[in-house]
């Protein structure tokens, strides 16, 4: 993955579309690293598993471009912006009579048909969305799913 990763962001600046950037290339070497090593681990490693890459960064510094790169070159990838994502998670809960186990089966029928996503924009401004986000992310661990997160913000400035 991480040559056609780094082939077509080298294609990008080869074509002028964007400056070469020493971080944006740090940030496709450790995610590629990360994810590698995702792949690799099974349930006899002694190796620690980690479940995705958090890109924090102020506006502009191409978090997203980056990771939009990323995620179209994965199979069984998929991206959300924060709000939709958390959109359509509410939509599915209202929808379900036990709202109970709605939430772990929103993201259990997503593990079935990605094992990669990423999440552009994250931001958590209130106690709600903070529990919420907690037991989604301890869900795709449950279920086995790396997970991109882009946002303008350091993950101790979230809620």
């Amino acid at each position: 993955m991480s040559n056609n990763f780094k082939i077509i962001y080298n294609n990008f600046v080869k074509s002028n579309l964007i400056n070469h950037d020493t971080k944006q290339e740090k940030i496709i070497d450790v995610i590629d690293s990360v994810l590698k090593r995702f792949n690799k681990i099974n349930l006899f490693s002694k190796l620690k598993k980690f479940d995705g890459a958090y890109v924090y960064g102020s506006v502009g510094i191409g978090k997203t471009f980056i990771l939009n790169l990323l995620i179209e070159n994965i199979n069984h990838g998929k991206k959300f912006h924060f709000n939709h994502f958390m959109l359509s998670l509410h939509a599915f809960i209202n929808n379900k009579k036990n709202k109970e186990f709605a939430v772990e089966q929103y993201i259990k029928n997503l593990s079935k048909k990605y094992k990669v996503l990423f999440i552009d924009e994250l931001h958590i401004f209130n106690i709600v969305d903070a529990m919420l986000v907690k037991k989604i992310f301890i869900l795709f661990k449950k279920y086995n799913m790396f997970i991109l997160i882009s946002s303008n913000f350091k993950p101790l400035d979230l809620y």
